[in-house]
């Protein structure tokens, strides 16, 4: 399981992808944009990533989170109220009607920070100035982070 995450964050971190795959136009009216760093842990043991967060969100609960390294865009997840869709800078992509699947940390950290709840057993915990956690205690995946306002 260890040397899958290592591989699958080296192969995104390793795209030539530059710019979020989104074709949503966040300018428009309702869209709050937010940014801040997160640490992310893929696994229990595994090596712990700082990585960068673009996030818009609006009150009827929708999200767009675009998660980059280096400046170098390799996931873009959004989540509505009825659909999820995640894509990675590799060129895989996944959409679906419904609420996001548990095991995609990436959808459930979108839902969290648009202030839904994540699916079980996903734990959000908001904290002091802006900071937060999203953890999963049976997989021991987890993401710690602040957004500024």
């Amino acid at each position: 399981m260890r040397r899958c995450s290592l591989a699958v964050l080296l192969a995104l971190l390793c795209a030539c992808h530059t710019t979020p795959p989104a074709r949503i136009d966040t300018s428009g009216p309702g869209w709050t944009p937010r940014s801040g760093q997160a640490v992310w842990t893929p696994a229990r043991g595994a090596a712990a990533v700082v990585i960068d967060l673009q996030v818009w969100t609006r009150a009827d609960g929708e999200c767009l989170l675009d998660v980059s390294k280096a400046s170098l865009s390799f996931v873009l997840a959004h989540v509505t109220a009825d659909h999820w869709r995640i894509e990675a800078a590799t060129g895989q992509r996944h959409s679906a009607r419904g609420t996001p699947p548990a095991r995609v940390g990436w959808l459930q950290l979108a839902r969290s920070l648009s202030g839904l709840p994540p699916a079980a057993p996903w734990q959000f915990e908001r904290r002091a100035a802006g900071a937060w956690q999203l953890v999963n205690p049976q997989t021991g995946e987890r993401f710690d982070g602040s957004l500024t306002p």
